[in-house]
């Protein structure tokens, strides 16, 4: 099973210690976009990079992509472009919360992405479930390289979500912020998503039970070649 990871090669390795006996993870990042996606400017200047990686992935004859960034910008152009699974990091860590408790609570860096984050739950259809959005206060730049220092942040947060907000899961809301989930679940007491590890777990699922997106739902666009009949 090959997978391709839609960001950096340093991620991708991390994915592929994590990934099941037998299947390789490939980074492809997305070409001239931001370095980091901190507003809905940002998602939308990474969206014509991703389009292009999910094309490629199917061409070059990957079974699965996986997108980098958890505000899932460019999803479902991505599915309507390709026949293989897209998993988006948002999307694929809100449905897993919501199977783990009843109210899950998303720990994300910045202010700016408070309502997009909210936004996408009612898209996910799960907006009932999303107790509250929180944030560290920091960017993703800084998120990357003070672990200690984000990391008590984090908890400080995430227990408040659990707290006062009456959270059962937490999610960690940026693929940056990943690496701090096994501490702050320590920390709290409560199951926190990975949205890194749980995506790639979730394409290998679909791709081992022979499953991907309904090109009733995603039909290819007529523009490249669609006809609106089911595939």
């Amino acid at each position: 099973m090959r997978i391709v990871w839609v960001g950096s090669a340093e991620r991708a390795e991390y994915l592929q210690k994590q990934a099941s006996p037998g299947v390789e993870v490939t980074s492809r990042p997305p070409e001239g976009g931001p370095s980091t996606i901190e507003s809905m400017v940002d998602e939308y200047e990474y969206i014509p990079g991703v389009l292009e990686v999910v094309r490629w992935a199917e061409e070059q004859g990957f079974d699965a992509v996986v997108t980098g960034c958890f505000g899932d910008p460019g999803i479902d152009a991505a599915r309507e472009t390709v026949h293989i699974p897209v998993v988006a990091p948002g999307e694929t860590s809100m449905l897993v919360a919501a199977m783990l408790g009843y109210r899950f609570s998303i720990v994300t860096p910045l202010e700016s992405v408070v309502r997009p984050l909210k936004k996408l739950a009612q898209v996910v259809g799960i907006g009932s479930k999303l107790a509250s959005v929180r944030v560290v206060g920091v960017p993703i730049e800084v998120i990357r390289r003070d672990h200690a220092r984000v990391l008590r942040r984090a908890i400080e947060v995430s227990g408040e979500c659990v707290e006062e907000d009456g959270a059962d899961v937490i999610v960690m809301g940026c693929g940056s912020m990943s690496f701090y989930a096994t501490e702050i679940a320590e920390a709290v007491g409560v199951p926190v998503i990975n949205p890194l590890l749980t995506s790639l777990r979730v394409a290998e699922a679909l791709v081992g039970a022979g499953l991907t997106h309904s090109k009733r739902a995603y039909p290819l666009p007529p523009k490249v070649g669609g006809n609106g009949e089911q595939i």
